[in-house]
């Protein structure tokens, strides 16, 4: 099956629980630690109603004008993500001097209002916030997003073979899951039924595509 052929067949514009689905379809399903969405000012009460029950938090990047730019995450799973040795190393060298998420998204938080605001550049720890790998935030920055492996959910610079795998799962959970909600089934009840599939705890954080058999009814 043709994942993104499929998906693209869904009208998702102008509905808020198949948006955050069709954004943050990975962390809904526990095989990313964390997705962003951008949303109307005007959704974020439908939008703090939907995540009702999921489980996920949701932080506040960037409160504009007229669109509001979120984080949805699994809090045990980006601690455990940002805390590896060589992460932490990045993070402080980008000016992050806690390991708390409250201190780490206070930081990202003005970085990127700053970035809006034209008084800097893009913040590219969001990557890693994000749960990207390493090595692609790191050779996104080196080459300045030009020269890469090849390009999905992000611009990979390493490791391409397991992270077109990873890219096989991200696509499949994400048709799964707008389907779900395309047959009108809430967040909660979509985020339970994927439980049981939880992140491996790597460095990488991949997971094993075969092993990974949610239909989504």
């Amino acid at each position: 099956m043709n994942c993104r052929s499929e998906w693209n067949q869904i009208n998702y514009k102008n509905n808020v629980q198949m948006r955050i689905a069709a954004h943050c379809a990975q962390v809904l399903a526990g095989v990313k630690p964390s997705n962003s969405v951008t949303l109307g000012r005007e959704d974020t009460t439908v939008f703090i109603q939907a995540l009702t029950g999921t489980g996920i938090q949701r932080r506040l990047i960037y409160d504009g004008v007229k669109r509001c730019v979120w984080l949805l995450y699994r809090e045990n799973e980006l601690e455990h993500y940002l805390m590896i040795r060589e992460h932490q190393e990045f993070m402080k060298s980008c000016g992050y001097n806690s390991v708390r998420l409250s201190d780490t998204f206070s930081v990202l938080c003005k970085n990127f209002r700053q970035y809006k605001n034209g008084e800097r550049g893009f913040p590219h720890e969001l990557g890693l916030i994000l749960g990207y790998p390493l090595c692609d935030v790191e050779g996104f920055i080196r080459h300045q997003g030009r020269g890469c492996l090849f390009s999905g959910y992000w611009k990979v610079y390493g490791n391409a073979e397991d992270t077109r795998k990873l890219f096989e799962v991200y696509d499949l959970v994400k048709y799964q899951i707008m389907k779900q909600v395309q047959n009108n089934k809430t967040l909660a009840q979509i985020t339970a039924s994927y439980q049981n599939y939880g992140i491996l705890k790597s460095s990488r954080n991949t997971v094993c595509p075969c092993c990974f058999n949610v239909t989504g009814g």
